[in-house]
């Protein structure tokens, strides 16, 4: 029984972003070994309320009023990085959706429609990893050079908002924070969550960061 609730949570690990990056799998892999080699669950008996954890040593039941105060809320996770480039160029990039496959891991298509020169508002992505596909939704708000943010619509969690937000900086080059909340819609320990989504962002950004320089460096050349 142990040996399934241990095999869920770590498919729950899993399901939590489709576009996790692959360096964090093997992370990932070891931290739901640890928690299973340790005998700690996440999930409580049968027959108990929905939010009690239990811990096998000393094995005890936490009641339903306290339970609940202890189900954390959804975080919003950040990451910064220096780009250099300038916030228009970091931003052209960043709301160009048709260069995202190029350099956004997981993403293997976009498809949206485009009214005059007008960005796009709904903006559809293909993803894949750990061998599944999923297609997700965004609604996209554009404050341009400043600011890009987006709300899943539709797709594989039940929540997922971000923004990317860009600062000019003194030497010219250009503060980019990325802001994620996700809410994956079914029990998942705490820290596998915040982890994956963690792992997300610093990727993001550091993807975001290399294509626009690189971009740049060949534009220049």
């Amino acid at each position: 029984m142990k040996q399934q609730l241990f095999s869920f949570a770590a498919l729950a690990a899993v399901l939590l972003l489709s576009f996790v990056p692959s360096q964090s799998t093997a992370y990932i892999v070891r931290q739901m070994s640890t928690l299973h080699n340790n005998k700690i669950s996440y999930f409580a008996p049968r027959g108990s309320p929905p939010a009690v954890i239990t811990s096998m040593k000393p094995r005890r039941t936490i009641s339903r009023t306290t339970s609940m105060r202890l189900v954390p809320p959804v975080e919003t996770v950040e990451g910064s990085i220096e780009v250099d480039a300038k916030p228009e160029e970091v931003y052209r990039v960043a709301s160009n959706f048709d260069e995202y496959p190029k350099w956004a891991g997981g993403i293997k298509s976009v498809s949206f429609t485009k009214h005059g020169t007008q960005k796009p508002q709904i903006v559809k992505f293909d993803m894949s990893m750990f061998g599944m596909s999923h297609l997700n939704t965004m609604k996209y708000d554009y404050d341009e050079n400043r600011r890009l943010s987006w709300t899943m619509t539709d797709g594989g969690v039940k929540s997922l908002n971000g923004d990317y937000e860009f600062k000019p900086l003194p030497n010219g080059h250009t503060k980019v924070t990325f802001h994620l909340k996700v809410d994956p819609g079914f029990p998942l320990p705490h820290m596998v969550k915040k982890m994956a989504t963690k792992s997300v962002v610093s990727s993001a950004i550091k993807e975001l960061k290399k294509y626009t320089e690189s971009h740049l460096h060949c534009v220049a050349t």
